[in-house]
């Protein structure tokens, strides 16, 4: 199932718990001034902006691209519109830069737009079905995972042509890590319950490695180069698992299982790579597992509660964690039916600020 439909199943189910607090918009704290309709200045050498792709309301067309200078702290709206005088398009799903120029997937669109990473002006567009996330090996190659079909695309960066595709044994190829000289490569398919490596010379799948659980999402490799793998589709009652691989061999060493109907999304590690934050949602609102949550790589049990509790009718939908500060980004999508908020921690749980941005944050990328 597309995560752009599962988002209108679970909105629906707590709509009505969510159409009190929408009424009620946060207002910004700290130090955020924000600039609507002017667009960012060309990016200095040394500069770090944080972007936030929000996804808007599914079907609406209406994604949009937000910056924040770290320095200034001034927040930058409708990037891309400002700019290039035009939308993005329906559900702006992620962004990842290669050298100079950083890639937008839009999901529903169909399409990758290409931007300059300095002045963000258009440089082109890879159409592409559905996709997701997109995986740099170098210069010249990136690979694009994508829903709907077995394939993950095989692109150029520099000329922006497709160049290949690789057939995944399963559908709906969603996370990707590059490790070594392979790919491990994450098929959100809740009939699979492995994940699959790609050889980057040879661009062929090359192997598998069971885990625990059903519908493989992401991948991600911690500080001593275990890979851990977050499973399920709660929609589909395949409930969330983490499963920890061993380097070299794939061999599943610890897993940990979640309870029914705690959905978890968007794993990322901290910059040592020794502490695991994830978003857990119960949309039910019946087991109360709803806010942001981490664990250290040595735990022998999953959190029991969140480190950043979500609050009456609120759940999250972005997290990013700012690769040299470790400070905790945290997207509220307030239901998609108004603008969402971004709220900044640091390591220690404190909140630093709180600002307005687009609808629906799901996705944070760090110039670092």
């Amino acid at each position: 199932m597309d995560r752009a439909v599962q988002q209108i199943l679970r909105f629906s189910v707590v709509a009505c718990l969510l159409f009190a607090a929408a009424c009620n918009k946060d207002k910004n704290t700290g130090a955020t001034p924000s600039n609507p309709g002017q667009a960012p200045p060309v990016t200095g050498t040394g500069e770090r902006n944080v972007y936030i792709a929000c996804e808007g309301s599914f079907g609406n067309g209406n994604a949009s691209l937000y910056m924040q200078n770290l320095a200034t702290l001034t927040l930058y709206e409708n990037v891309y519109l400002n700019i290039n005088g035009k939308s993005i398009g329906d559900v702006f799903q992620s962004i990842q830069r290669i050298d100079d120029r950083l890639f937008l997937c839009v999901n529903n669109s169909d399409k990758i737009l290409v931007i300059n990473a300095k002045t963000r002006n258009y440089e082109g567009t890879i159409n592409i079905p559905k996709p997701r996330y997109i995986l740099p090996i170098n210069s010249d190659k990136a690979y694009v995972s994508t829903l709907y079909s077995n394939k993950v695309y095989i692109i150029n960066p520099r000329t922006l042509q497709i160049l290949n595709t690789i057939e995944v044994p399963a559908k709906n190829p969603e996370g990707m890590m590059l490790k070594g000289s392979k790919v491990y490569i994450c098929p959100w398919d809740t009939a699979c319950n492995k994940v699959y490596t790609a050889d980057i010379i040879t661009d062929k799948i090359t192997d598998s490695f069971v885990v625990v659980g059903y519908a493989p999402q992401h991948a991600l490799v911690d500080k001593d180069g275990f890979i851990w793998v977050l499973s399920g589709n709660a929609e589909k009652k395949k409930w969330a698992a983490l499963s920890v691989l061993a380097p070299g061999t794939g061999d599943v060493v610890q897993s940990f299982k979640f309870k029914e109907l705690q959905d978890v999304i968007k794993p990322t590690f901290n910059k040592a790579g020794d502490m695991l934050y994830f978003i857990g949602v119960d949309y039910k609102g019946i087991t109360g597992y709803n806010g942001i949550f981490r664990m250290s790589v040595n735990d022998s049990k999953l959190p029991g509660t969140p480190f950043i509790p979500a609050q009456k009718f609120q759940y999250f939908w972005g997290l990013g964690i700012d690769p040299l500060t470790d400070d905790i980004y945290v997207g509220d999508p307030k239901g998609f039916m108004q603008q969402g908020t971004v709220a900044v921690y640091s390591s220690d749980g404190s909140r630093k600020r709180t600002f307005a941005v687009g609808i629906g944050p799901g996705y944070f990328y760090f110039d670092e």
